[in-house]
């Protein structure tokens, strides 16, 4: 062999030792940080081989084979079927420790991509922020995870940029804050359950925003300025509206159902089909607010001002009214059995063909109200203002419940009296009032 050629050798030699030194290095490392994983690979392996080993063996020694070959056979057959079952084992495990580090690689490519989107939602470039927006809807759609923490990154993001402050400087939302009410109005979340999270836009500024057909189900929306927005069959369940602006918003076909809409000003607005159900409005402004055919059961408008409102045909069965203002209201062919209109004003308010049965309008003032076709079967008159009314019967008086204190026009309280004597008795009912109001 030439000197060469040695020289080569030991070169290899000493490169392939170097190799191994570190590979020993990087194992020795492995081991360290995880002990306890080793020591259990270190103890399965003895096991199998001491199994291999010795089990085979063990079996084929109680059957009593004394034929060396015949012995030989039996321990080999028990070794490969065994070893086939440990080798199984082994493979099922190798999958199971591929797919945590896949698993791993995954988690790691997604926080990746969440970085790098937060740091384009935060460019000055309406294009880079647009990208980072729709790069979080994706991590969102794809890790479930990930998804809350990134509605609340976005929803924060229009508290901030969007404060309802700019309702003085601007008439509508910018497009980064649009693409964000898209993204969470798709939201997955069903805010009836008591550990669902709540969207939080309080204090936001969303005007002209489209939001049709979103899921802003028990969203916190407090103060916020809506209007002139298009929330047509949207899901507003539960959601709290108490001091926000939706003068002009269009609810058409939404729901609704037990929102607090408490002082909120929702003048002119569309709500027409609009379910409202045990929704609390208490103080709302609702002045000429289209709810024709909405769907109030047990809605709360206590204090309400619905000045010439229309809700022809809606359904307000069982609702409240106590000391609303509903003057020049349309209730044409409105449901309101049962509902409770106590010091309430109707002053004018349009009733034809509408459903007051059982209905209380104690102290309420119905002055020049009309009442043609209208059923008032069981209904609470005590006290009641009934001057100047149109169309309003005897015989549609005579079925009433009371009339106790009622004040009514002359050609309609003389026969009353002489055929109905005893609707103006005091109800022998527990009273709501005492005798001096």
């Amino acid at each position: 062999m030439t000197k060469g050629k040695v020289m080569v050798l030991r070169e290899e030699l000493k490169q392939f030792l170097g190799n191994a030194k570190k590979e020993m290095k990087q194992l020795y490392e492995k081991i360290k940080q995880h002990p306890l994983t080793c020591l259990i690979c270190i103890i399965a392996i003895v096991t199998a081989v001491v199994l291999l080993i010795a089990l085979p063996y063990w079996r084929v020694a109680q059957f009593g084979i004394t034929n060396p070959k015949d012995l030989a056979d039996a321990e080999n057959s028990y070794r490969s079927t065994l070893a086939q079952i440990l080798g199984g084992i082994a493979v099922g495990i190798g999958i199971y420790f591929a797919w945590g580090n896949l698993t791993n690689s995954r988690e790691g490519q997604i926080t990746d991509r969440f970085t790098r989107a937060i740091e384009q939602l935060g460019s000055k470039e309406l294009e880079i922020r647009l990208g980072g927006i729709y790069a979080l809807e994706r991590i969102a759609n794809e890790s479930e995870k990930d998804y809350w923490p990134i509605v609340e990154i976005l929803t924060a993001y229009i508290r901030k940029n969007s404060p309802v402050e700019l309702a003085e400087s601007r008439d509508k939302i910018t497009l980064d804050i649009q693409a964000i009410l898209t993204v969470i109005g798709k939201t997955k979340n069903n805010f009836n359950n008591e550990n669902s999270k709540r969207l939080d836009l309080r204090g936001t500024f969303l005007q002209g925003a489209n939001l049709q057909e979103t899921n802003l189900q028990g969203a916190n929306l407090q103060e916020a300025n809506l209007q002139g927005v298009d929330l047509q069959e949207a899901n507003l369940q539960g959601a709290d509206f108490s001091e926000a602006n939706l003068q002009g918003a269009d609810l058409r076909d939404s729901h609704l159902e037990g929102a607090d809409l408490c002082s909120a000003h929702i003048e002119e607005a569309y709500l027409y089909d609009t379910h409202l159900e045990k929704a609390v409005l208490l103080d709302v402004h609702l002045e000429r607010a289209g709810l024709n055919d909405a769907y109030l059961e047990k809605a709360s408008f206590n204090g309400a001002h619905l000045e010439k409102a229309e809700f022809w045909g809606a359904n307000l069965k069982g609702a409240e009214f106590w000391g609303a203002n509903l003057e020049g209201t349309l209730l044409r062919e409105a449901n309101l059995e049962g509902a409770n209109l106590i010091e309430a004003n109707l002053e004018r308010a349009n009733l034809i063909e509408a459903n007051l049965e059982r209905a209380i309008l104690m102290y309420a003032n119905l002055k020049g109200a009309n009442f043609e076709g209208v059923n008032l079967e069981e209904a609470n008159f005590e006290g009641t203002n009934l001057k100047r009314t149109k169309n309003l019967t005897v015989d549609q008086l005579s079925k009433v419940k009371t009339l106790y204190k009622a004040e009514l026009d002359p050609e309609l309280e003389k026969p009353l009296k002489e055929k109905y004597p005893t609707l103006f008795e005091k109800p022998k009912d527990k009273p709501l009032f005492s005798d001096e109001i």
